[in-house]
């Protein structure tokens, strides 16, 4: 006979999962625990019994975007020191899965209501510098930040670190304006919205490879 479910449990994740919607969409100031309760059908005692409070179960709701929003950045294979043989081509070939991966992940939680929440949550803690930024950095994007770093320094060894920082600005904000302006895009572009990861991802490789001088593999 199977054990009875954990009732408490449910809970708690239906306190989180309505949280992450809600914050996502009134900001942490905007809503309060007696709606965050309301929509996950629980008594708002619940929040203060099951984290501390609204800062509490906020902390949790940005914790549970870690597990939501794996880095599939941190799985690829490292870049090499700048005197390995093969530097320029693995870099080559590094800075492409990146784009790539970087790209599909902004576009798949356009599907998921709660991966897109938590990830707008997560980008926005990272703007503002919120409570948690460290841990923000260091589980979600410190990883994209060293090996994107990792490329360009191979491919422009020439090249200040300003200039490099710069780079890499471009080259994930040119990825992010998919994800973080959709309707100032739909307004001004009879284009195919959203774009096909794929297509994308490609066409910001070349235009990346261009930009830093360096002729794209094929070409």
């Amino acid at each position: 006979m199977a054990p009875p479910p954990d009732l408490s449990q449910e809970v708690k994740q239906r306190l989180v999962e309505a949280a992450t919607l809600l914050f996502a969409e009134k900001s942490f100031d905007g809503v309060g625990i007696r709606e965050i309760a309301a929509k996950a059908q629980a008594n708002s005692a619940m929040v203060a019994y099951h984290f501390g409070g609204k800062e509490g179960l906020y902390l949790q709701v940005l914790r549970a975007g870690f597990l939501r929003c794996p880095s599939q950045v941190a799985e690829l294979d490292p870049i090499p020191e700048p005197g390995h043989p093969q530097a320029r081509e693995l870099a080559l070939a590094g800075l492409q899965a990146h784009i790539r991966v970087f790209v599909s992940e902004l576009l798949l939680p356009q599907c998921d209501p709660l991966r897109h929440a938590s990830s707008v949550l997560l980008m926005r803690e990272l703007a503002v510098g919120g409570p948690l930024l460290e841990e923000l950095n260091r589980e979600f994007m410190h990883p994209y930040f060293t090996h994107l770093r990792d490329c360009v320094r191979i491919l422009r060894p020439d090249w200040l670190e300003s200039q490099t920082l710069f780079a890499m600005a471009a080259i994930h904000g040119s990825a992010m304006i998919y994800k973080f302006i959709p309707a100032a895009i739909k307004l001004n572009s009879d284009a195919v919205f959203p774009p096909d990861p794929v297509e994308l991802a490609d066409f910001l490789t070349d235009y990346t490879l261009r930009a830093l001088g360096v002729a794209p593999q094929g070409a």
